[in-house]
């Protein structure tokens, strides 16, 4: 499902009227009628029910009024208020404020400290509040008499529809920039959902979220200038590798994880149980010597190459050729779970980030070696997936951890396009982009998963989808929706404060069979 920009749905309607004749008037009757089937859907008959609507001078409000019409037509006692007055009104806006007025249902016009009374009043004695105030043009944060409406609204505690998004959230990026936003329980978005209602905190404001159909022709749809979608169950389930009826285990796929160090074992075993979980027939797992001699039987499926190591513990540079000649049959690989940060080791994976001739997942220490070495990914001799949280990909790029977060897809996208590869952004929500600008929403997950060891798990799962075929954006989306989905199916189990990356990592296969249909979330 398509996810657009403030000005996507400008370039939408504009193209809706000019291609197809599609009037802005009809656009605003189509949404007002949509918000009122939306909420008969989830909130039952509306027949006698009061319902107060709040509407901004533009289109949003225009959408408000228009909705007002469609609920007296289903037997709902409605009030309107208006931010602002009628002559401020022009268009659309203006045109259903005019059918309104002759209906005898003129709406109250707002536009001063002292029409909060009002607003608290109507609130308070309604079932349901429309929130029409402000759409994707809106300046934010709210201030002033819109702000404290919205503030009013939320203390009623009444069940709120927010038109096409809550207002005060960020369409592009779901921030809430230090102002009001409403609380909504139930979002009617307009023609193609808003980027901004499926990330954070602005999908914290959303409730149910129901997207409205305003008719527009398939062209719209999937215009190639809407380049971020969010991935939907079925398009994930698509993307499962099939296996051969005679498939053996050198044909699935073989990985290679560079993993481990004297102090960190764990992270080694977490990333090649994340590889086994993830369907790879043969698992690999290079660690220095010392951290090798613990590895062995700790999972007996793992095949333990022991390398060169440090002093220290840590992986030797002297390793490197040793690797880059065991490396050349694989299939895929996977870098950087608990290798440390000592200055060989650097020396070490920023060679085999350039030099392996396999695709390779490039994750945690992997990912601290390459700052400010960052143009060895565009010398890459094959695909590379990073899989950076917000504060690596911040010291990659160059910046804040608060200026990634502030704009995870745009961040995502501009990183893919600069180095060159494919970036599997984690966090709430994750965010896979591609070289070429095209991103990915990830839904699944929990704050549970915000646990030791959980990202090593993702490296591994990618690595082995990775080996058996997929295309690095391809491993990238299967691997984090599946990851967070594996997330949820253990927080089920073991609620969010105990959830361990082990946990996560044996909900797994529960995962795959969900997705394909063989089991049930109960």
């Amino acid at each position: 499902m398509r996810l657009a920009t403030a000005a996507d749905i400008r370039r939408l309607d504009e193209r809706a009227e000019k291609e197809f004749g599609m009037s802005r008037l009809l656009l605003m009757e189509n949404a007002g009628a949509s918000v009122v089937i939306a909420m008969e859907k989830v909130f039952g008959a509306l027949d006698g029910k009061r319902v107060t609507i709040l509407c901004g001078k533009g289109g949003n409000g225009g959408d408000g009024m228009c909705a007002a019409r469609h609920l007296v037509a289903h037997g709902a006692s409605v009030v309107v208020g208006l931010v602002g007055t009628a002559k401020d009104l022009r268009g659309e806006p203006l045109a259903n404020w005019t059918i309104l007025d002759r209906m005898g249902l003129t709406p109250k016009e707002l536009h001063t400290e002292g029409d909060l009374a009002w607003v608290r009043a109507a609130a308070g004695a309604s079932d349901y509040i429309v929130d029409g105030l402000v759409g994707v043009g809106a300046r934010l944060p709210l201030a002033g008499l819109l702000g404290d409406i919205v503030k009013t609204v939320n203390a009623a505690g009444k069940p709120v529809v927010a038109i096409d998004l809550p207002s005060g959230v960020d369409p592009d990026t779901g921030r809430i920039e230090g102002g009001p936003c409403m609380i909504a329980a139930l979002t009617v978005t307009l023609g193609v959902p808003k980027r901004g209602l499926v990330l954070h905190p602005g999908t914290t404001r959303v409730g149910k979220l129901v997207v409205a159909d305003l008719t527009f022709p398939l062209a719209l749809l999937t215009d190639p200038g809407v380049t971020a979608d969010i991935v939907m169950p079925e398009e994930a389930a698509a993307l499962i590798p099939q296996r051969s009826p005679t498939a053996h285990k050198h044909a699935v796929g073989r990985v290679l994880l560079v993993a481990g160090s004297r102090s960190m074992t764990g992270a080694a075993l977490l990333s090649g149980a994340g590889a086994l979980a993830g369907g790879a027939g043969m698992v690999y797992v290079a660690a220095p010597a010392s951290a090798a001699a613990l590895l062995h039987g700790r999972q007996p499926e793992l095949i333990i190459r022991p390398q060169a190591e440090t002093a220290a513990g840590g992986l030797s540079a002297d390793a490197l050729e040793d690797l880059l000649a065991f490396a050349k049959p694989m299939h895929a690989a996977g870098i950087g779970p608990g290798l440390g940060v000592e200055e060989a080791t650097r020396q070490a994976v920023i060679a085999l980030v350039e030099r392996l001739e396999c695709p390779v997942v490039v994750d945690a220490d992997a990912l601290n070696a390459l700052v400010g070495r960052v143009e060895v990914l565009k010398k890459a001799k094959a695909p590379r997936v990073l899989t950076p949280h917000a504060g690596e990909l911040a010291r990659l790029m160059e910046t804040t951890a608060d200026v990634i977060d502030a704009d995870r897809i745009g961040s995502a996208v501009a990183a893919a396009t600069r180095f060159g590869a494919t970036i599997l952004l984690k966090g709430a929500r994750t965010v896979v982009a591609q070289p070429g600008g095209r991103a990915f929403v990830v839904s699944t997950g929990n704050p549970g998963m915000a646990s030791a060891g959980t990202g090593d798990v993702l490296t591994g799962l990618a690595a082995a989808l990775l080996a058996q075929g997929l295309s690095p954006v391809a491993a990238a989306i299967l691997g984090a929706h599946v990851h967070g989905l594996a997330g949820d199916f253990a927080r089920d189990a073991r609620t969010e404060l105990s959830l361990t990356a082990s946990d996560v990592a044996g909900a797994v296969p529960k995962a795959f069979q969900h997705l394909r249909g063989e089991g049930s979330r109960a």
